[in-house]
């Protein structure tokens, strides 16, 4: 049975994860509401600042998350490489970190960033089901 400090850490980088393609929805979002509501004239100035603020949080929430996440990929793999393992990931995992950030300005880097990490999670979560 996997350690349960091994099965958080997989959730947390599940998370971070999710979370920067979800912020930028979000923003994307609001943008489209920001700009039609003052396109159609409707809406208070607060409604309008607030959308904006909301926009603005959240594109640099997802910024945050990615630098989360790839401090969190170089630090897991770095771990998974010292313990008995099957599978030793090299900390260049991180790069895709990196890359998952520059997701949140560029969306096509998601398209590399997501497979890559996603097979990283996929291995760990196996790692976690075979450790014992």
């Amino acid at each position: 049975m996997p350690s349960t400090r091994d099965t958080w850490i997989w959730y947390g980088l599940a998370a971070l994860f999710v979370l920067p393609p979800g912020c930028i929805a979000l923003s994307r979002v609001t943008m489209e509401l920001f700009i039609s509501s003052t396109s159609t004239g409707e809406g208070s100035i607060g409604t309008l600042l607030g959308v904006f603020a909301l926009t603005v949080l959240a594109s640099w929430a997802g910024v945050l998350f990615s630098l989360l996440l790839t401090v969190g990929l170089f630090l897991d793999s770095r771990h998974l490489r010292r313990a008995d393992a099957n599978w030793t990931p090299t900390p260049l995992y991180a790069l895709a970190g990196v890359v998952h950030g520059v997701g949140t300005a560029l969306l096509p880097a998601f398209a590399v960033s997501v497979p890559v990490i996603g097979y990283y999670l996929y291995r760990r979560r196996g790692r976690n089901a075979t450790a014992g």
